[in-house]
């Protein structure tokens, strides 16, 4: 009898170990996930494996102890897991678990916070609304500023998100999720052009910055926003200075991005050189087809619609994006009937033709010379007029030229006095042109 009770006691001493190993296992695995993915600010193969060490841990908290006071814990980490490894809608079914039967769970205003940003990533606005007009206490969490300023982002408020980052500056510098909340702020100051507060994110962000991806992101961005003040040459410079390893991922990432700084100033040359070490690798990554669809809007700029017809051709059968997939599939077909014979060459087919480059190809450098040649050489004076204001449109709202737009303005309102194209100007005195 003293042997069969010796049993159950070691039994039981081994099941509780076993409990209590697992339950640490998950805590350890958890922190361990947490501590690398808010340093890096992003998830990486470690912070990867842990997450599912907890996912599959808490499984067994499930399965064998569901009625241990350790269960909301598991529910919790799960879910912060799963969302972590973005398996939103296990993280989604996790969190619903949580609140359904552990209402009253140390977790639970964490775990909400949690979950409302969920919904924001997911697209689920409205129940993200309601989430929070349900638990207004949220709202004096320091957390929630983070939320407040995803939900901003997301509804495409970007002043207001400004405005929140300008009232709670000081007390950002200590909130934990400030790194996201200057990027996400970074991005609507350079979408309002408010280049001043993008500045200053900027130099926030950089102070934060500890990993490769991260200052390669503010470095590209620095770069971006010089270029579209026309500092192309300050621009290729902090590009020039970013000091990544050749051939690392960072490296061909500033590679990419010199090539298309270049081609914003119309060095396509220069351009091209950048995207050819691209090319040489046997890497076929992002970068690389990223790389070959700018070499072949190069190709359609410098008249080369043969060639940049065979990039597209050859880009539309490798496992590219879809987001670029349908702008290459456009050129594509575009760049068909632009050299189709069907055409032909009349002024109302060059019309066309420029109207495609335009408006599908978006390549207003190319519309800008075909309209210039129609303006010169073409056989009435409706065609030239066309011809002309179209070139001032493309100055005025593609290239930012005023002065030129002006110039091509003044030049309709003199020649062509009564036609609807001068009338339009001079309504919308744009250019602050005169009848004379």
């Amino acid at each position: 009898m003293a042997v069969r009770k010796s049993l159950i006691l070691i039994a039981l001493f081994t099941t509780s170990c076993a409990y209590f190993n697992t339950f640490y296992n998950i805590k350890i695995y958890f922190r361990e996930a947490e501590k690398i993915y808010q340093e890096q600010g992003q998830l990486t193969r470690e912070a990867t494996t842990r997450y599912n060490k907890v996912i599959e841990k808490s499984s067994k908290i499930f399965e064998y102890y569901k009625s241990s006071q350790y269960v909301d814990d598991a529910l919790f980490y799960t879910a912060i897991a799963y969302k972590r490894l973005g398996n939103y809608t296990q993280a989604k079914i996790k969190f619903e678990e949580l609140f359904k039967y552990f209402p009253d769970s140390k977790y639970h205003k964490k775990a909400l916070l949690e979950y409302i940003d969920l919904l924001i990533v997911i697209n689920y606005i409205d129940e993200a609304i309601t989430a929070i007009k349900r638990n207004p206490e949220l709202t004096k969490d320091p957390d929630f500023l983070m939320v407040k300023a995803k939900l901003f982002y997301a509804n495409g408020e970007y002043r207001d998100l400004l405005n929140l980052v300008k009232e709670n500056w000081k007390a950002l510098q200590k909130n934990p999720s400030k790194k996201m909340i200057y990027s996400l702020a970074l991005d609507c100051a350079i979408k309002v052009g408010d280049t001043d507060i993008a500045e200053n994110l900027l130099k926030q962000l950089e102070k934060l910055a500890n990993s490769d991806n991260e200052r390669v992101y503010l470095i590209t961005t620095r770069a971006e926003m010089l270029a579209k003040k026309g500092e192309y040459e300050q621009s290729v410079k902090v590009l020039e200075e970013a000091g990544f390893l050749e051939n690392s991922p960072q490296y061909r990432i500033i590679k990419y991005e010199k090539a298309r700084i270049l081609t914003q100033k119309g060095l396509y040359e220069q351009a091209l050189n950048e995207l050819k070490s691209i090319e040489e690798t046997s890497l076929r990554d992002s970068v690389y087809f990223k790389s070959l669809f700018l070499k072949g809007k190069i190709m359609e700029t410098l008249d080369s619609l043969t060639l940049a017809l065979s990039i597209y051709q050859d880009l539309r059968n490798f496992p590219i994006p879809q987001s670029i997939r349908e702008e290459v599939e456009l050129r594509y077909r575009t760049i068909l009937e632009v050299s189709s014979d069907s055409l032909g060459e009349s002024d109302e087919s060059k019309l066309r033709k420029a109207e495609l480059f335009l408006y599908d190809l978006k390549n207003p450098e190319k519309a800008l010379k075909i309209y210039a040649e129609l303006t010169d050489n073409a056989k009435s004076e409706e065609v030239r007029l066309k011809a002309l204001y179209a070139q001032m449109l493309i100055y005025l709202f593609h290239l930012n030229s005023r002065e030129k737009a002006k110039e091509i303005a003044e030049k309709i309102v003199k020649e062509f006095p009564l036609s609807t194209q001068a009338s339009k100007i001079l309504e919308l005195n744009l250019l602050n042109v005169k009848r004379e």
